[in-house]
């Protein structure tokens, strides 16, 4: 890649460096990639004169961009003592991901496509419960809890847990999910999930290889 810098401040232009790396991404995960085109057009050509198709490949771009940084931090260990700041940006790039990827399942639950697919549903699911807690700061459904819940986050000090009550009626609730990395570095949210009655751990790529199970292979 040639090296253009902005001629004022001779510093790298940062559409050149975000260009890269989405075709890094895209080069490292190529089958990948190319199924994401599948299904974008057997999942999004299923509403007719939109674009979702075109929502479901950048849903894939987004993808493919964790897949390489997800690889890389399983790869590429940063200096001892330092900030990894990737470590940031992935976290950023998911919740991303989860919300659009959130979106164009809304969509074609709304006009009721996958109806009868069992796991779409609880793929619709998961990404609905991950993105209320992300997106709108609270525990998703929580108008179903009959008392406040009593929580707990990890740790902020060494040997100190702090607890928390969540109460539904108060209008200043907040909910902040606890987070993690898989083993392949991908990020993990722990959900509270009021319908089923538990908590439990998604990982994002995980939902990503279900979402291109369900949408390159199985009939709408």
């Amino acid at each position: 890649m040639t090296d253009v810098r902005d001629s004022e401040t001779e510093t790298p232009l940062v559409g050149q460096l975000l260009v890269a790396a989405f075709n890094v991404s895209r080069q490292a995960h190529r089958a990948t990639g190319e199924q994401w085109i599948k299904a974008s057009f057997r999942a999004g050509g299923a509403i007719p004169e939109s674009a979702a198709f075109k929502s479901i490949q950048r849903i894939g771009d987004l993808d493919l961009l964790c897949r390489a940084l997800e690889d890389e931090l399983l790869r590429v260990y940063s200096p001892e003592g330092a900030i990894d700041l990737r470590l940031h940006y992935l976290m950023l790039i998911s919740d991303l991901w989860i919300g659009a990827a959130y979106a164009i399942t809304y969509a074609l639950t709304d006009r009721g496509l996958y109806k009868d697919h069992a796991a779409f549903q609880d793929l619709a699911e998961d990404l609905r419960v991950v993105r209320v807690q992300l997106e709108k700061h609270q525990i998703a459904s929580d108008r179903k809890l009959d008392q406040p819940l009593d929580l707990v986050t990890a740790p902020g000090r060494p040997g100190e847990v702090r607890s928390f009550q969540y109460d539904k009626n108060n209008r200043l609730r907040a909910h902040i999910g606890r987070t993690g990395l898989s083993a392949r570095r991908s990020v993990m949210w722990e959900l509270v999930d009021v319908k089923a009655n538990t908590m439990r751990w998604v990982e994002r790529r995980g939902l990503a290889d279900r979402m291109l199970q369900i949408f390159t292979h199985d009939a709408l």
